[in-house]
């Protein structure tokens, strides 16, 4: 076995760049550009005023109550035809140009209209304030996103503002997955003796598209040679192979031996993880890659999250592909036996003062894939440790769904009765 790290090195090491295209960038959500992005003008292009009120001098109103001149409405999207001279100011809206000669805005709050011409400021204004000078934001040439970046919605509205009308980014990753065992039926069917559900092929075919890959789940092979070998020549097509089962020790795991008849380099076959020691990764002709993941649900989800997520980020350009993990403080005690680092289901959520807490939930192992539904993040119990106690500092690492769980506790009454 080798440490989690070593084998994620290795993947990364072994990980090409995909090609890069020009997409529209209505479409680039999700994307990884593939060039910096540069500002073609000032952001602002024009002094603009912060809010709706009245652009003037602010020596004019050092005094208060001061009464000034109106020289006429500002609106947004519109270019004032005149200045701002002593004793004068001028109606401007949120987002407007601020009129050459004046030097700050009053909020309209602290304003009394007398007439159509006539106002008079209640409270007296600094210069520059309520006023985004030109450039206060991004100058010209300015770089304004990297490569590397994936492209979410604020990095899509960048891409609008500097007019970055087709994006340069990386070709979406195609992975094909394919399920392994003699004992897997399709969910809509009900299990006959010894059989189970397939869950695995649909399972990392959400995670693939989470990840910004295109999935191609090619179905179920049986414990024998031939049927392995089929699926996996299909999908050697792709740029990625994933199968899931058929890679431990038992008399019918044949998907290395199929893999190496394939003239796949095997770099990896056994991690020092627990879920997920019997992970396969290595290096198809032509830079495809493969994993063989372990079969049980909640391995198969813990390794595709340690090691093909990065090795999916790092096809599409990303500079960072892993991601990374936070302190929380346990609220119950964590504990796993054995030499492997360990990587449990938790319940990560903010405390009253915002600090991070952890609650470890039950679970009945690494088939369990009810409980692990449950978490929103993985509890990291280190090689050296067999056990944390309640208000102990542990790492974790946060799944997709904890924008979506976090705000309330997972139901396990199940579990904690048994």
């Amino acid at each position: 076995m080798i440490p989690v790290e070593r084998a994620l090195e290795i993947v990364l090491a072994s990980t090409p760049r995909l090609p890069t295209e020009n997409v529209d960038f209505r479409r680039s959500l999700g994307r990884v550009l593939a060039e910096d992005v540069i500002a073609d003008s000032d952001l602002p292009p024009f002094p603009r005023s912060a809010v709706d009120g009245f652009a003037l001098r602010a020596a004019d109103v050092k005094r208060t109550p001061a009464r000034l001149r109106v020289l006429g409405v500002v609106a947004a999207g519109t270019s004032p035809a005149f200045a701002i001279g002593p004793g004068e100011a001028a109606h401007v809206m949120t987002g407007a140009p601020v009129p050459d000669g004046a030097d700050a805005v009053s909020m309209v709050e602290q304003t009394r209209e007398l007439a159509p011409d006539r106002v008079e400021i209640l409270q007296s204004v600094e210069a520059g304030q309520n006023v985004a000078p030109r450039a206060h934001e991004v100058a010209k040439g300015e770089t304004v996103l990297l490569s590397g970046t994936r492209i979410d919605p604020a990095a899509l509205a960048v891409l609008a503002t500097v007019g970055k009308t087709e994006a340069r980014v990386a070709r979406v990753p195609r992975v094909a997955i394919v399920a392994t065992g003699n004992e897997l039926v399709p969910p809509w069917e009900t299990p006959g003796p010894g059989r189970i559900r397939n869950s695995n092929g649909f399972s990392l075919a959400a995670q693939c598209v989470l990840a910004g890959a295109e999935a191609d789940y090619l179905g179920v092979a049986g414990d024998d040679l031939d049927s392995i070998r089929k699926l996996a020549e299909d999908g050697l097509t792709r740029d990625v192979l994933l199968f899931s089962g058929g890679v431990s020790m038992g008399l019918f795991d044949l998907v290395e031996e199929v893999l190496q008849k394939l003239n796949v380099r095997i770099l990896v076959d056994a991690v020092a993880l627990k879920p997920g020691k019997p992970l396969v990764f290595g290096t198809a002709p032509e830079g495809k890659l493969v994993f063989g993941l372990p079969g049980n649900p909640v391995s198969t989800m813990v390794t595709f999250e340690l090691f093909v997520r990065p090795a999916l980020a790092r096809l599409q350009g990303a500079d960072e592909p892993s991601r990374s993990t936070l302190s929380a403080v346990l609220t119950g005690s964590l504990s796993s036996k054995g030499p492997r680092r360990a990587y449990l289901p938790g319940w990560v959520s903010p405390n009253a003062v915002g600090a991070l807490e952890a609650r470890p939930l039950p679970t009945r192992g690494s088939a369990d894939v009810v409980a692990f539904a449950k978490a929103n993040a993985l509890l990291i119990l280190p090689e050296d440790v067999d056990r944390l106690d309640a208000g102990a500092s542990v790492r974790v690492q946060l799944l997709d769904n904890f924008a979506f769980k976090s705000n309330r506790w997972p139901r396990a009454e199940r579990h904690e009765k048994n």
